[in-house]
């Protein structure tokens, strides 16, 4: 009788142990952290020119618990503006989204300031596709494009958490006007994200790097 009960609170600590490996092994969805040294996944656009670079080695003995994180590599991204806009970067994702809340990353700055704007499109249509007018400024007329905007602020990684909530609705009438990333009928959830980079000034340079791209609660 013993050794049946010692048998069946093992097995129940077992599952207990399973479910929570299952559940730290969901509680992130990771874009990328570019420690392939690569960004195949990556496209970009306007007069944006992006590189994987290494990261800074950190002075001797200075703790800094988030470039530690950032491992050696970082996504590179620098250009010059015009009327403000730079150009920018993305990457197609297709997530299930639903179950996270954030959208974080570790970004780094320099001495050009500016502004990063984070754009996230999730798809309204079911088609795995996102529809965009080229004659409006590349207006996505089927699925909504959601914004929101960082200040880049100076040399260091700073960890930037943004709660799905803070995003904006750029395209209102065009998508459901619903945050609703998620795989349901077909849909392909979470499209893509985008990075777009913008002066503070209306010409100018600007640069910036970004790691650790992920999804989070």
């Amino acid at each position: 009788m013993k050794n049946s009960v010692w048998r069946l609170s093992l097995a129940v600590f077992g599952v207990c142990c399973l479910l929570s490996a299952v559940k730290a092994e969901f509680s992130f969805f990771l874009i990328d952290n570019f420690e392939s040294g690569k960004a195949d996944k990556w496209y970009h656009f306007g007069n944006i020119i992006t590189s994987v670079e290494r990261n800074p080695s950190l002075e001797a003995g200075v703790q800094d618990t988030i470039a530690d994180s950032c491992g050696d590599y970082s996504f590179k991204l620098a250009g010059r503006a015009g009327h403000w806009y730079a150009g920018g970067a993305g990457a197609d994702l297709y997530a299930e989204a639903s179950q996270f809340s954030r959208f974080q990353m570790d970004l780094y700055g320099g001495q050009t300031g500016g502004k990063i704007r984070v754009e996230l499109f999730d798809d309204d249509n079911a088609n795995y596709s996102l529809e965009q007018d080229p004659g409006r400024n590349w207006l996505a007329t089927k699925d909504d494009k959601w914004v929101a905007e960082i200040s880049i602020l100076q040399k260091g990684f700073t960890r930037i958490s943004i709660p799905f909530s803070a995003f904006k609705l750029e395209n209102p009438g065009c998508g459901d006007g619903a945050w609703n990333p998620d795989h349901k009928n077909g849909s392909g959830g979470l499209l893509k994200a985008q990075f777009v980079l913008l002066t503070d000034k209306e010409t100018g340079e600007v640069t910036a790097n970004i790691d650790n791209i992920l999804l989070t609660y």
